[in-house]
């Protein structure tokens, strides 16, 4: 019994880890800097931004056409027409925000809203995507193991194939099966493949560079702390400011924006997600081809 002290002292320490990364960051969701765009005069806007105390971060626009192009191109995350007495959200962006957004602007004055790019009937509680984007992480880790304990080249190739067929897969059965990221297979599928290569590399790599701990390590990275600072359902606008900084420089969060944005939003601001995919995917290959296999009967080099 005294040799499973250890052991159960370990399990407390990493259940604790697990609820204090996602609990402390979604547990009183706050909105800070949402970006809406206003229709209006400056003098107007300034006088808005004073009452809304940090929470929402306002951008003037011309007319209406340029604040819904705003909109659809991932700009801002709802659009407010004074003069008509309307607010354009995108719910499919984040339900969070949306209905944040909508309480607060229909509180300070009556309005009508209008959902331009809503979520769809096979999601209609906005939370497929996370989950979506987690049943890409596990096999990203998975085929990451087992590649970091084979030769090099036929390791890369492992992930790319596990990459290629999961992001098929998954895509078939999140827009085929249950709708709820319809309209996008092919983007969906390839931003899939994408995410899974990407973890699978950079796990590869960690597991030859430091052996079997790489897998945990990657766990805690991208599971542990690049769940929760993704924002989850809630979205990083709504989590604490620090701890999504933390997030836009996961491939989780990521892979996640890149994912909602080819399937809602025909593929709009997807250079920061596969620029950050792409960096997290470089590191890993430069590992795997580098680093000398730690795991005991896998000693060779390459």
């Amino acid at each position: 019994m005294k040799r499973l002290i250890p052991a159960v002292v370990l399990a407390t320490l990493i259940g604790m880890f697990f609820v204090g990364s996602f609990v402390g960051a979604l547990h009183a969701p706050e909105p800070h800097d949402v970006p809406v765009g206003v229709v209006g005069p400056p003098q107007a806007l300034a006088q808005m931004a004073q009452k809304l105390d940090g929470k929402f971060e306002l951008t003037g626009y011309a007319d209406e056409a340029a604040a819904r192009e705003a909109l659809g191109g991932r700009e801002v995350d709802a659009v407010l027409l004074p003069q008509q007495q309307k607010l354009v959200v995108a719910s499919a962006a984040s339900r969070s925000a949306s209905t944040v957004i909508t309480s607060v602007f229909t509180a300070a004055a009556p309005l009508t809203v209008e959902d331009a790019h809503p979520l769809p009937p096979g999601d209609q509680g906005g939370i497929a995507g996370m989950f979506f984007v987690i049943g890409l992480v596990v096999p990203g880790i998975a085929i990451g193991v087992a590649a970091g304990r084979e030769k090099a080249l036929p390791g890369i190739g492992a992930v790319v194939l596990a990459g290629v067929t999961a992001g098929l897969a998954n895509a078939w059965l999140g827009d085929v099966v249950f709708g709820a990221l319809p309209g996008a297979f092919l983007g969906l599928a390839g931003v899939s493949a994408a995410v899974v290569i990407t973890l699978g590399l950079v796990v590869s790599g960690l597991v030859r560079l430091i052996g079997t701990a790489g897998a945990g390590l990657a766990g805690l990275l991208f599971v542990v702390i690049g769940v929760p600072a993704s924002g989850g359902p809630l979205g990083a606008r709504f989590i604490p400011e620090w701890y999504a900084a933390v997030g836009s420089f996961l491939p989780v969060g990521q892979g996640s924006a890149a994912i909602r944005n080819v399937v809602f939003f025909d593929g709009a601001a997807l250079g920061m997600p596969l620029l950050v995919m792409a960096g997290w995917a470089a590191v890993g290959l430069t590992l795997t081809l580098s680093a000398r296999s730690q795991v005991r009967g896998a000693s060779f080099v390459g």
